[in-house]
């Protein structure tokens, strides 16, 4: 009796002291005490909205990409995965293979030779084989396992007619390591942009990821001459290329799955941080410098979620000088009226062309903040945890709309640099397979991003969704620009 007394005094002490806190001249100390319990609710928020984003309409097909790797069973019909690399006895009798071999499953573009104590070979074909009644498989020593390119390519090419009716995803894993703590330029494209595309190769030192869509059957040729070239082979050794030949059986083919490609080349990335971008266009020499000495570290520290904006300008086609490489260049071009801004309203406007290209007082930051708009479209660095793209949308229009649309949904800040651009040399409208932007946010068909995602998009994070939402300044007046476009199609 007296302890529930002692507990019901306590008690009382108890709430007779939170009262006083919570009076007038104590709202500030709630405050205070409330900020750690605020930032756990919007942790919580967000994660809740990002798998929301992820896990139900945001990205429908899945895309898994395995690794190539050879898999091995022994008589006991334990099963081993080997890379590419050539692998020693005493590999081998870790994983009790050592004159032990029952069945061997060889992926596309490998190439698998059994060698002996006395240093026999034997090829080992594609695909499934049994080592049952074969008297070579229980006298392996040692294992020579490599990857090829132009083996797969060629593989590709020999598949029947009748086979052809199913998608077929080959990936062809990079020459070379690189670490996590690394940022992956990322694009896709179809073969007549191979030739394009080595600028960016060049101008990019770090990972790369690279998804090429075979549009059509004989694609598969043009991509075999091309890497018959030693040197587009060496070109491509730091590139994780993934090739894809879709159904042909249908016309479904021809609408090009831009997000998905996108999205295969995000999940074949060897990094923790990615830069995705389009195939046209070429990177500054130092962007990729930048972006892992200063732009990682900036993301890691972050409190909040944040997107590097890389501003992207154009060069008239008929343009023979040298290609601009710095600010002060770039400037130059535009006093020229050689560079511009492919879309200065609503698709790269909001970037701000006159604080980029403005001479800058002071250099305390390598970056300014802008507030998102509607239909904005900038490419950026980021992490690798960020939202996926929508695979829903093919061919043209809404796509890069729609993943900026979902960072500004998850309160993303967009910050973008002063020192570093992306362009390109404009070029004569593309012929889309499938009719581009007629059969893409034109076509009553296709899914739109006006009439169908941002519905969507309203029904999760509320009607106001295309307003700014992790601006730290929102409005900023700094920038000078119409605000009509912000939160209006």
């Amino acid at each position: 009796m007296v302890e529930q007394k002692f507990a019901s005094k306590n008690n009382r002490i108890l709430q007779h002291f939170i009262s006083l806190l919570c009076r007038r001249r104590f709202v500030l100390v709630c405050l205070i005490l409330s900020i750690p319990f605020l930032f756990f609710l919007t942790w919580i928020n967000s994660n809740t909205a990002l798998a929301e984003i992820q896990n139900t309409f945001r990205v429908e097909s899945s895309v898994n990409i395995s690794f190539n790797k050879v898999q091995i069973c022994n008589d006991n019909n334990v099963c081993s995965f080997w890379e590419p690399k050539y692998w020693k006895a005493s590999d081998l009798q870790k994983e009790h293979i050592y004159h032990n071999i029952r069945t061997i499953q060889v992926p596309m573009g490998m190439s698998v030779v059994l060698v002996t104590q006395e240093d026999k070979h034997l090829s080992i074909p594609l695909g499934f084989t049994s080592c049952t009644d074969q008297e070579f498989c229980n006298l392996v020593a040692r294992l020579d396992i490599s990857a090829d390119l132009r083996l797969a390519l060629e593989q590709i090419a020999k598949i029947k007619d009748e086979n052809i009716m199913q998608e077929l995803i080959h990936h062809h894993r990079s020459k070379l390591h690189f670490l996590n703590n690394d940022v992956t330029l990322i694009t896709q494209f179809s073969v007549n942009r191979l030739e394009r595309f080595e600028q960016a190769l060049t101008a990019w030192s770090g990972p790369v990821s690279v998804v090429i869509y075979l549009t059509n059957p004989h694609d598969i040729h043009t991509l075999i001459d091309y890497f018959k070239m030693d040197k587009n082979l060496y070109l491509y050794n730091r590139v994780s290329l993934t090739i894809i030949k879709p159904d042909y059986s249908t016309d479904d083919h021809l609408k090009y799955p831009i997000n998905k490609l996108r999205n295969i080349g995000i999940k074949t990335a060897p990094t923790d941080y990615i830069f995705v971008m389009d195939a046209d266009f070429v990177p500054t020499s130092q962007l990729y410098r930048v972006a892992t000495s200063t732009l990682i570290p900036l993301l890691q520290q972050s409190s909040y979620p944040t997107a590097f904006v890389v501003p992207c300008v154009a060069l008239l086609e008929s343009y023979r000088g040298k290609f601009p490489n710095t600010i002060p260049e770039l400037r130059s071009l535009f006093r020229q009226g050689i560079a511009y801004i492919t879309d200065p309203n609503s698709g790269h406007g909001p970037t701000g062309k006159n604080i980029f290209l403005a001479h800058q007082l002071y250099t305390s930051l390598p970056y300014y903040e802008v507030c998102y708009e509607s239909q904005w479209e900038p490419y950026y660095i980021v992490s690798k945890n960020a939202p996926l793209y929508d695979e829903r949308f093919c061919n043209q229009g809404g796509d890069k709309q729609q993943h900026t649309f979902s960072l500004n949904a998850l309160e993303y800040r967009f910050l973008v640099l002063k020192e570093h651009f992306i362009y390109h040399k404009d070029h004569p409208k593309i012929d889309w397979p499938d009719g581009g932007l007629r059969h893409g946010q034109l076509s009553k068909d296709q899914f739109n991003y006006f009439h169908h995602y941002i519905p969507e998009m309203q029904n999760i994070f509320g009607i106001n969704v295309r307003w700014p939402r992790g601006c730290s300044q929102p409005l900023i007046t700094g920038q000078m620009r119409d605000l009509l476009g912000i939160g209006f199609g």
